[in-house]
């Protein structure tokens, strides 16, 4: 089994079927109120991750498309059983012990699955992979290697017992055996630190790793240092929300939720969905004001930024604001969450859908400058770098 969330649902897979939970109904009266249940499966999932449209699961050798909001259903075969799965708005990356591959969202059939070719090159079994931008992290054999989106190999680094990888947007996050370790983007070692019992899961927001081992739950921060800790937990699984940890309990046989701020006190200040939108939105503003041609676009249900005419995808703008505004990485980390960018910025007047063209709001700047420090201190290295995304 194996639960994942998006913006308003909690996934949960068990017994050959995928569900999906209210979150608000989780959150306001621990009731689990499914809203879809997928078909009934040929294995069932144990990795779970989404693109814009679509929960996507692995399970054996077979990979399954969801569709987030209805569960609408569609299973291809991957050839061999499936190690790791991650995915970004619009492709799927995946893992075999003896390859790595791609599958877009969108044309999720068997015949559009390409494998690289690096992967003959790579030390085997491979067993896990993360996506960051351009980049994918794999772990093979003894080795974390950095490639990128199209399968060059750009770099390795030596790395024994991994078990799973996960990106941050400074570098990739390694799981061994027995460790947590941080890396640069250069594949520098920058902590690290130890945790007990056998790997179950991991998950890497913003700030924090969260991991799971049959003795402990653990909460790791990039200094390496565990900050948190629970032990003797009967969980098979978890996933992280903004402000909440969701668990499957064992004993009780269904959800249970931890508020992050319980579990790390004053080290959690609460994250609100609607300013991470106003931070892009404003953040762009700033850029128009430096004297850059701004343009958002909305086609096909994708918010695209065209900058002095340059389309520059509006994940690659949040990723770049992750080094300003750390918390702004969860928009990038989970696409799930893309959904709530519209809803929110529509509730909040952040700004308006006019056609295909996207309007501004002029007043939500002035708002920003004057609540957020970040954007009064480093406002003109943020158009900068906003603007040097255009450069090619």
């Amino acid at each position: 089994m194996e639960i994942y969330c998006d913006g308003e649902r909690v996934f949960l897979s068990r017994d050959y079927r995928v569900e999906g939970i209210s979150k608000k109904e989780l959150l306001e009266s621990s009731e689990e109120k499914i809203v879809w249940q997928s078909e009934k499966l040929s294995e069932t999932p144990t990795r779970l991750t989404n693109t814009r449209y679509h929960l996507v699961g692995a399970g054996g050798s077979k990979l399954v498309r969801m569709d987030r909001r209805s569960g609408e259903t569609v299973e291809i075969d991957a050839g061999n059983e499936v190690k790791d799965v991650t995915s970004d708005l619009r492709d799927i990356f995946f893992v075999t012990a003896e390859g790595v591959y791609r599958v877009p969202a969108e044309r999720f059939v068997e015949s559009e699955i390409v494998r690289y070719p690096v992967s003959d090159t790579l030390d085997k079994p491979i067993r896990s992979i993360d996506v960051l931008g351009d980049v994918v992290f794999v772990i093979g054999g003894n080795f974390l290697y950095k490639l990128t989106t199209e399968g060059e190999k750009l770099s390795e680094k030596a790395l024994t017992e991994g078990v799973k990888v996960l990106s941050d947007y400074e570098g990739p996050v390694a799981i061994t055996g027995k460790e947590v370790v941080y890396l640069t983007e250069e594949m520098e070692v920058l902590s690290s630190g130890s945790y007990e019992g056998v790997y179950l899961k991991a998950e890497h927001g913003a700030y924090n790793t969260f991991l799971l081992s049959d003795k402990t739950f653990s909460v790791f921060g990039k200094t390496g240092q565990r900050y948190a800790h629970v032990d003797g937990a009967h969980y098979p699984s978890f996933t992280e929300g903004l402000n909440h940890i969701y668990f499957y309990d064992e004993e009780e046989k269904g959800l249970s939720v931890a508020g992050k701020k319980d579990l790390l006190g004053d080290n959690f200040q609460e994250i609100d969905l609607a300013t991470l939108v106003g931070i892009v939105a404003g953040s762009l503003m700033l850029a128009e004001r430096e004297g850059a041609e701004v343009l958002l676009r909305e086609e096909k249900g994708f918010i695209d930024v065209h900058i002095n005419g340059e389309h520059v995808p509006v994940e690659r703008v949040i990723l770049k604001l992750s080094k300003y505004f750390p918390e702004v990485f969860y928009l990038y980390k989970n696409p799930g969450y893309y959904d709530e960018i519209e809803n929110f910025a529509e509730r909040f007047d952040l700004f308006k859908v006019e056609g295909k063209d996207v309007r501004l709001n002029a007043d939500l700047l002035e708002r920003l400058l004057e609540l957020h420090s970040s954007f009064r201190t480093f406002r003109e290295d943020i158009a900068k770098d906003i603007i040097g995304l255009a450069v090619r």
